[in-house]
């Protein structure tokens, strides 16, 4: 992409954004929200690709939530009918002949390989959260030791126990851990077969259960949001289950 220098930044006020590659000839509407607001959505084309942009002014700052929700839409509308490379959000280069000769020229059979190798392909996201905390009801049933300490902390004050305390935080870290990794495995061992791919993301909050991306197959999204719905009945007064997508394959582009 091209770099400018602080001179040539001050003089000029608009650039092309750029959200993803697709095959040159893809569906695409033109009435999807763009980043920015201020210009269509349109192809750029080179050989057997094109790079979906739209004009955007560089008088304002990119980053809002609005520009994000933006890039998302563009992608993963695209993505529902046809095959997409989505590039980073933030990208803006000078001008489409930029586009067309240093982004597309210059990493064409690149992009084309990508594009060969998740053709036919679309993202899901697979989020998790543990019902009513019965995750920490199983560990402390799992754990003896943490509700000992747990009732000998109970009617401590709080300057008191401190070793326990942190005792009582760890194991219980522990224990959580274990049970998430454990109902990952619950999960792909259900949804690997209907997947082609699938990436675990890590998560934070204690009451998340699990984060995972898998990559399917458009002929059998059907049959794949039907084992969904199976494992969110086995799972019905323990995980609550939240599926999004199709989605653009964000989680599965080659590092390089």
């Amino acid at each position: 992409m091209t770099t400018r220098t602080d001179q040539d930044a001050a003089t000029v006020t608009q650039g092309v954004y750029v959200y993803g590659i697709v095959r040159a000839g893809a569906p695409v509407s033109a009435k999807l929200p763009t980043v920015g607001g201020s210009g269509a959505l349109l192809q750029v084309t080179c050989g057997s690709l094109a790079a979906l942009v739209s004009e955007v002014e560089l008088d304002r700052p990119l980053g809002t939530r609005e520009d994000l929700l933006a890039h998302e839409e563009v992608l993963d509308t695209v993505a529902a009918e046809s095959t997409v490379l989505p590039l980073r959000f933030g990208g803006v280069v000078t001008d489409v002949d930029a586009v067309h000769d240093e982004l597309l020229t210059e990493h064409h059979d690149h992009f084309a390989a990508v594009l060969h190798e998740l053709d036919g392909l679309v993202q899901f996201s697979l989020r998790g959260r543990y019902a009513d905390q019965v995750h920490l009801r199983e560990i402390v049933a799992e754990v003896p030791e943490i509700g000992r300490l747990r009732d000998s902390l109970r009617e401590a004050a709080e300057d008191e126990g401190y070793a326990e305390r942190v005792r009582l935080g760890e194991l219980v870290s522990e224990a959580v851990e274990r049970t998430r990794a454990r109902d990952v495995e619950v999960a792909l061992a259900a949804l690997d077969p209907l997947s082609a791919a699938t990436a675990v993301r890590k998560v934070s909050g204690q009451d998340d259960a699990l984060s995972v991306a898998l990559l399917v197959d458009r002929d059998r999204i059907a049959e794949f949001e039907d084992g969904v719905d199976d494992l969110g009945q086995r799972w019905a007064d323990r995980v609550r289950l939240r599926l999004l997508g199709p989605m653009a394959p964000y989680d599965f582009l080659p590092e390089s």
